[in-house]
């Protein structure tokens, strides 16, 4: 009961966001009666979810409804979402395991970098592998992958760059965790028992530390969701969050919210009832 009353009350929440999107639909209406017209309209489009429209060509007055066009956009926008995101985690878990076989000295270095490449902003790393993959193709002639979107979908480099960004904060994140983890007492006394340093990290300190980038959820997800506003926008990629900035109504952009909120609701759901299971304590919310 208390975790569809949690759901409930996001839910709730997203339709508020929506409606406040509605002010700036046509320049800024500030009005709180307009709002909550918005509010009122946002829920009865959910009970008619059949009727919900678009304009196309934007401009024209022309209604079109949005099924099922926007299961292509929606498709797409998850699977680069989910897709770059897998690729990030098992990244950084590997960079991490491989940062913790070499001398401590190296350590030192490598950890100094990943701080540097952490504070460059998202933005400009997505506009540098976009010129660099553009530049490539003009000294050589050969284009490695689509850049640019539409309605073409490009998929690799979408969903490396995508990865990148993700990747150095977990990264950061794991290198962190594994140096608290290698100070607690257990290590002490499987070293003591002879197991070796690889199978130590990989068995025990790598699970330990799953469990706590599960407790981070809420920063990760975040995190994900503004990168995935910035690629489609930058790169032109015909996602869910471009067809909510381009088409911005109340009524879409409360659908698009909630149709990206609810599969990570889901997993982050699954990926704590799995900690449960693992350590037989409940994680908090």
């Amino acid at each position: 009961m208390k975790k569809i009353l949690h759901l409930v009350t996001i839910a709730l929440s997203i339709i508020l966001i929506g409606s406040l999107a509605s002010l700036f639909q046509n320049g800024m209406n500030v009005s709180f009666t307009f709002f909550l017209t918005q509010v009122v309209e946002n829920v009865k489009s959910f009970i008619t979810l059949t009727q919900l429209t678009y304009e196309s060509p934007a401009g024209s007055g022309v209604e079109r409804s949005i099924f099922p066009l926007i299961f292509e956009y929606y498709g797409y926008s998850l699977f680069i979402l989910l897709g770059g995101f897998s690729l990030s985690l098992i990244s950084a878990l590997l960079l991490t395991y491989l940062t913790f076989l070499v001398p401590p000295s190296i350590r030192v270095g490598i950890k100094k970098a990943v701080g540097i490449l952490e504070a460059i902003p998202d933005i400009l790393i997505i506009v540098i592998v976009q010129l660099s993959f553009i530049a490539f193709y003009r000294e050589t002639g050969i284009l490695l992958f689509e850049v640019v979107g539409a309605f073409k979908r490009p998929i690799v480099l979408p969903l490396l760059t995508f990865a990148i960004l993700p990747c150095f904060f977990l990264y950061r994140m794991m290198l962190l965790m594994f140096e608290d983890e290698l100070m607690k007492p257990y290590i002490e006394l499987a070293l003591g028992k002879g197991l070796t340093r690889g199978r130590i990290l990989w068995k025990h300190v790598t699970r330990n530390c799953l469990l706590s980038v599960v407790n981070h959820s809420k920063a990760v997800i975040l995190l994900l969701l503004t990168n995935l506003v910035m690629l489609e926008v930058i790169y032109n990629l015909y996602g869910m969050t471009w067809f909510m900035i381009n088409h911005m109504t109340g009524q879409i952009v409360t659908f698009g919210i909630l149709m990206i909120f609810l599969p990570l609701y889901l997993l982050e759901a699954l990926a704590k009832r799995w900690i449960t299971h693992l350590t037989g304590e409940e994680v908090p919310s």
